[in-house]
């Protein structure tokens, strides 16, 4: 019996071994595939945010749709071609319109501007603190700094090329997304344990509304800070006064950042018709960016919602320095999805929290489960 009993457990002990390590070569096989697959992913990360930004757009495009079947009665089907169709030909009539003014202005700002910059630095050169401050930064001097500045106002056609290519692949795709939100909401829940779907479903409504509600402030803000600087800067006198308004206004979709932005080549043009002028314009931003945030915002937020100064600049340099400019243009909307992801899956879901509202005006809601989208 002794002797049976020790062959039965001879014979255990390799099975039992061998389950071991199948069970060991499953479990690293699938840790290979994860990293391999974080590996994809990181390689078409700026496709991935793309990808967002068409989704940000898709959001758009189905609130004024859905807001023009409301008003009309049509289904929202015909309200987006409407919409699309609407903001194409507004787009072909403004280009055709304005489109040559703008392009020649737009010129001028290229050509003007590292004027401008020389003579910066002409001015700096000529001060003895001011060639301390050259001396100090290495490798700078006029005729390298000036020549930069020509070649950034060269590669600068080349960036809006690209940046124009990347914008109608993206509208093309929202256009795709806002026909048939349920068709790609449903795939994507469909990979959610079916145990946690009615929490995933509240999460993207928390997410759709709280981004669409943010998309309509920056589209008032825009708008206003657009045709403020514009009208500015035609009563200054200052050249290519519309296409630095333009600018100004495009600028504003980066909080804070944009409006540095766009005040930078609005000085140097000034700077080339005189010191005076300059001041002039940089009193004038500043006075406009004084109404935006005293008036025009704290209006805008009381229907939207906005990111606290300092968040906005810290999404605005990690996503930068994560995506390049492609995350300093979609830094806001990118750190609404994770402030809205946090608040609802772990601040409410994990540690049991009441709902509060993360931000400003956000609208965060709860059912009974506390998991309420976004009201």
């Amino acid at each position: 019996m002794s002797g049976q009993t020790e062959s039965g457990e001879s014979r255990k002990a390799p099975i039992s071994g061998d389950r071991s390590l199948g069970a060991f070569t499953s479990r690293l096989l699938v840790v290979v595939v994860i990293a391999a697959l974080a590996a994809a992913l990181w390689r078409i990360i700026n496709v991935l945010v793309l990808l967002f930004g068409a989704i940000l757009l898709a959001i758009g495009l189905h609130a004024a749709a859905r807001g023009l079947a409301r008003r009309t009665g049509v289904r929202e089907a015909l309200a987006l071609a409407g919409v699309a169709v609407a903001g194409l030909a507004a787009f072909g009539a403004a280009l055709w319109l304005f489109g040559s003014v703008m392009a020649v202005q737009l010129s001028d700002v290229l050509k003007v501007a590292p004027a401008g910059f020389k003579l910066v630095m002409d001015q700096l050169t000529g001060n003895p603190y001011g060639r301390q401050f050259l001396d100090q930064v290495r490798g700078i001097n006029v005729a390298g700094a000036t020549g930069w500045a020509t070649s950034v106002g060269g590669g600068a056609v080349g960036s809006i090329t690209h940046a124009l290519g990347y914008t109608v692949i993206a509208l093309f795709m929202a256009i795709y997304l806002a026909a048939q939100p349920d068709l790609y909401r449903h795939l994507c829940i469909r990979l959610v344990p079916p145990a946690h779907r009615l929490k995933a479903e509240h999460l993207f409504d928390a997410i759709g509304n709280i981004l669409e509600r943010w998309l309509v402030g920056q589209l008032v803000v825009m708008c206003t800070i657009g045709s403020l600087t514009g009208i500015g800067l035609w009563l200054l006198g200052i050249e290519a006064a519309f296409a630095l308004g333009l600018m100004g206004g495009l600028l504003c979709f980066i909080p804070f950042v944009g409006a540095i932005l766009a005040a930078v080549p609005a000085t140097l043009v000034a700077l080339t018709q005189g010191p005076g002028d300059a001041a002039l314009v940089i009193l004038m931003y500043a006075g406009v960016h004084f109404v935006e945030g005293n008036f025009i915002t704290p209006l805008v937020q009381a229907e939207a919602t906005s990111l606290p100064p300092v968040l906005a600049l810290l999404s605005t340099v990690s996503f930068g320095l994560l995506f390049g400019p492609l995350g300093v243009v979609l830094a806001a909307p990118l750190t609404l999805l994770l402030i809205v992801t946090l608040e609802v899956l772990y601040v409410q879901q994990g540690l049991g929290d009441p709902p509060e509202d993360p931000l400003s005006a956000s609208g965060v809601r709860s059912r009974e489960d506390g998991t309420e989208p976004l009201a």
